[in-house]
């Protein structure tokens, strides 16, 4: 039973990872600054819980106010570039804050101890105050707030701006306002789930949010979709589960992961909700073509039975 929870609140928490890409997604930015913003939220908030005792959700919450902060002012600047050298600007982003905080020093002597950041050596014995319900809690606000966002207009200007930025300008929507609001947005979740990381792990280390942790992240996007905010809970969950249903396999189960990706990419291109419901949608438009053949050819023999 103590398993099965370890796994779910660790998919829980790399759901918020995927969510926090997927909201850069849906305004058509690829972004790779989400492991920075999570690095950072773990960071923060194991320093607010340890070492000056604020409650877990006080420090997630100015954990994730710093990140979208931050997220604001590094998304203006990327607004400028597209592409490659977007993708580039937010990797130098995330390893400009990995050697920071492989670098920080900042401790203070509680009992007896030094406890806080201490460079390389990372950031031990944070308090663990985050289990399973905590963590569930968070994933159902973000879930809910994806949920509103799809049905407002903050998701239909998202979407088109994904589809066609110009077009969308020419609409009368504020496209920088909406894709700097998403990349704070997702900036924000990064933060609150790098929060909830640290204090559920209890050892925080800056080599841990590598570019790895990054591609990673991805991964949950496209196998399980970018055009629905549930293909990336789907994605987190499903690349979650692979390696612990594999664990049989003992040294080999990566590579059994690996082709097991390699071939749900193949047979979803599009990722698995995404591709699930497209092809639904293409069945629904023959059914929908075929009856109306139908109709029009019973309409044309009564006509002619009419006639004669």
């Amino acid at each position: 039973m103590a398993y099965l929870t370890a796994l779910f609140e660790i998919s829980g928490l790399n759901i918020l990872l995927a969510l926090s890409v997927f909201a850069t997604l849906m305004v058509g930015q690829f972004s790779l600054a989400q492991v920075g913003f999570w690095s950072i939220g773990a960071f923060v908030s194991a320093m607010l819980t340890t070492m000056y005792g604020f409650p877990l959700f006080s420090a997630l919450l100015i954990s994730g106010i710093i990140c979208a902060v931050i997220g604001v002012a590094l998304g203006y600047p990327c607004l400028r570039i597209k592409g490659i050298y977007l993708t580039l600007a937010t990797v130098a982003f995330a390893e400009v804050v990995r050697v920071f905080f492989s670098n920080l020093h900042h401790q203070v002597e509680i009992d007896g101890q030094m406890v806080g950041p201490a460079g390389a050596l990372g950031f031990r014995g944070v308090d663990v105050i985050a289990a399973w319900p905590e963590i569930f809690a968070v994933v159902l606000v973000v879930i809910g707030l994806f949920f509103w966002i799809e049905r407002s207009r903050i998701g239909l200007s998202a979407n088109a701006i994904r589809e066609d930025e110009t077009a969308a300008a020419a609409m009368g929507i504020n496209v920088v306002l909406v894709k700097v609001s998403m990349f704070a947005f997702g900036a924000a979740i990064a933060g609150v789930g790098g929060g909830l990381y640290a204090t559920f792990s209890s050892f925080v280390l800056a080599s841990n949010f590598s570019f790895h942790l990054a591609l990673i992240s991805i991964f949950y996007v496209a196998v399980g979709g970018m055009y629905r905010f549930y293909g990336p809970i789907v994605g987190a969950i499903l690349l979650t589960a692979l390696p612990e249903t594999f664990r049989f396999a003992s040294d080999y189960r990566m590579i059994l992961y690996g082709v097991v990706v390699l071939i749900v990419v193949a047979a979803f291109p599009r990722g698995i909700v995404d591709e699930i419901l497209f092809r639904l949608g293409e069945r629904r438009e023959r059914n929908r073509v075929r009856d109306a053949q139908r109709g029009a050819s019973s309409g044309s023999d009564a006509t002619i039975r009419g006639e004669s």
